[in-house]
């Protein structure tokens, strides 16, 4: 042993004070492999070994020998550059580098893997139905080292969900109806000890074929668990918030208490993430001072949302809106006031708009709104609303109570009718707005292929 490192004879030590056998040998053979890579073994044949035990090397700067006939009879790839013992019996597992000291390496670089492949995850833009998303990109990281299980999630809520993935659900689908849901407690884990109890948008998914039947050439699932998922919203400050289930599909029976305390542990592990990623993805694409998104996003997001149209055949409308005079309040009232009446402006728009229309802040006192399956009637309609929505608030200025009211001018224009190319579009919109500035500002224009772009003004 004096040739071992301290951290290999603390080993040797916790092993002894063990008394386990098996941990003794494994740890014997890690010690020995290291030696031999440094070459403070050396390997010797002696006549008539098969009589005697063995195999036998030789302590370097020693007569001493050593039998590692108690390794289970265990050889050494001297040429390869590994530390795992080869047996001869067995083929030998590549490794790429020696561990801290003994244990499981395979947990190790396992552990590894998911760290590596979570810097990865894709951040998506947080629009609504995003969360789903960003959960099935983490259930489809946690799969791919836990292949004796099938990770699945039904959110609460009708947001939509992306077509492209199917490990997220929706809790509004009736396909996610099941017996025992009625009777489940929110924040409550339920152990499912069969498969036909799972529900039916889960059990159409690969490898779960309907009803759970056991089909030659797919997975014979036999149990699984739901539990609990928490919201990264509101529930932040005291008590969580259930923001729906993530489902463990076992392939094989295990003791209930086992199954749940994992699938506890993991829910905690997606919960975290799925938090830890809404905050990067916020601080990325959203208005520091407003909380609407801002620019950047409006530019990748403009694009995604017009293409979505375009594949659907649905309309979506654009509106540019600057608010009026803006530099008066900022140079009479401060930029503090400015600051205000932004945010005043901010949570008017969300409460006159739905949840699936974006809202973003482009420049100092300038907004874009896209507005999904909106016709160019209904766009009409919406913007009616706002021209005649009450942008005001009070504030204290100088010791002395203000009533500060705001106004917008607008520039609007509809797909397909104004043109399907998001630059085409968005020029449009801004001329349509420049329009509403030139004729006397707190009015909407809506582009026309005709000319005689159709004018909305307060009152209409």
């Amino acid at each position: 042993m004096s040739q071992a490192g301290p951290q290999m004879r603390h080993a040797v030590r916790r092993a002894l004070i063990s008394g386990d056998p098996q941990r003794m040998k494994l740890v014997g053979k890690v010690v020995v492999g290291e030696l031999l890579r440094r070459g403070d073994l050396v390997r010797v044949a002696i006549e008539s070994q098969e009589a005697i035990g063995g195999p036998f090397c030789l302590l370097k700067g020693s007569t001493q020998l050593v039998d590692l006939g108690p390794l289970d009879g265990a050889t050494y790839d001297l040429d390869a550059p590994l530390w795992r013992p080869a047996v001869d019996s067995a083929p030998e597992t590549p490794v790429s580098a020696p561990p801290a000291g003994p244990g499981d390496f395979q947990d190790f670089t396992g552990v590894l893997g998911v760290m590596e492949q979570a810097q990865d995850l894709d951040l998506g833009a947080p629009q609504a139905g995003e969360a789903g998303s960003i959960l099935a990109g983490i259930l489809r990281l946690l799969s791919r080292f836990t292949p004796q299980f099938r990770l699945f999630a039904i959110l609460d809520g009708d947001d939509p969900i992306p077509e492209q993935q199917q490990l997220v659900f929706n809790a509004s689908s009736p396909e996610v109806l099941t017996r025992w849901q009625g009777a489940r407690t929110p924040g409550h884990a339920v152990f499912i000890p069969s498969v036909a109890e799972l529900p039916g948008c889960i059990l159409c998914q690969d490898g779960l074929p309907s009803g759970a039947a056991n089909v030659e050439g797919a997975f014979k699932f036999q149990m699984a668990v739901a539990v609990p998922i928490w919201s990264h919203g509101p529930g932040e400050v005291g008590d969580p918030l259930e923001a729906g289930l993530l489902y463990l599909v076992a392939d094989q029976s295990w003791p209930r208490e086992q199954i749940l305390k994992l699938g506890r542990r993991l829910s905690k592990f997606v919960t975290r993430r799925w938090r830890h990623q809404h905050g990067v993805i916020q601080a990325i694409n959203t208005d520091a001072l407003t909380g609407l998104y801002n620019r950047a996003f409006f530019d990748n997001q403009f694009t995604i949302e017009l293409e979505r149209a375009r594949r659907t055949n649905h309309p979506l409308t654009l509106v540019i809106a600057d608010l009026d005079h803006f530099k008066t309040v900022n140079d009479e009232l401060g930029h503090h006031a400015g600051d205000l009446a932004l945010q005043m402006v901010a949570r008017r728009l969300q409460e006159e708009l739905r949840r699936i229309d974006l809202i973003c802040r482009i420049g100092g006192e300038e907004f874009a709104l896209v507005l999904p399956d909106t016709s160019l009637e209904a766009g009409k309609e919406v913007m009616t609303r706002l021209l005649n929505a009450p942008f005001r608030t009070e504030f204290l200025h100088e010791e002395e109570r203000l009533d500060l009211k705001v106004t917008f001018s607008f520039g609007a224009v509809t797909f397909p009718e104004a043109g399907t190319d998001a630059f085409e579009l968005y020029r449009k919109a801004d001329a349509m707005l420049y329009l509403s500035k030139d004729l006397g500002r707190n009015q909407c224009h809506f582009w026309s292929s005709e000319g005689d772009h159709q004018q909305l003004l307060p009152g209409s």
